[in-house]
């Protein structure tokens, strides 16, 4: 995926919070992955309105340290792989 990607949850995949660890996940028909902050503000964003540019920017803001372009990258690209994400061109 590219900057102008608008990346959204694959058919199946939701997130969800976990009341009893609270906790929020990412579920798919084969499991879940437990997220931390910075991943469930990521894939929060991933609404198929949203280019990656757009939530670099926008956590940018909220997570100013210096390698959010790369995080926002590795996620992005490590959830696609696993098939939970979707590209939609805007």
């Amino acid at each position: 995926m590219n900057g102008h990607s608008c990346p959204q949850l694959a058919c199946g995949v939701r997130l969800f919070w976990d009341e009893v660890r609270q906790q929020h996940f990412l579920l798919f028909p084969e499991g879940a992955i437990k997220l931390n902050r910075s991943a469930l503000a990521i894939l929060e964003r991933c609404d198929r309105h949203h280019t990656i540019d757009q939530i670099i920017t926008e956590l940018a803001l909220q997570f100013p340290h210096a390698n959010i372009d790369s995080d926002v990258y590795q996620l992005i690209a490590k959830i696609t792989q696993r098939g939970l994400l979707n590209d939609a061109m805007p």
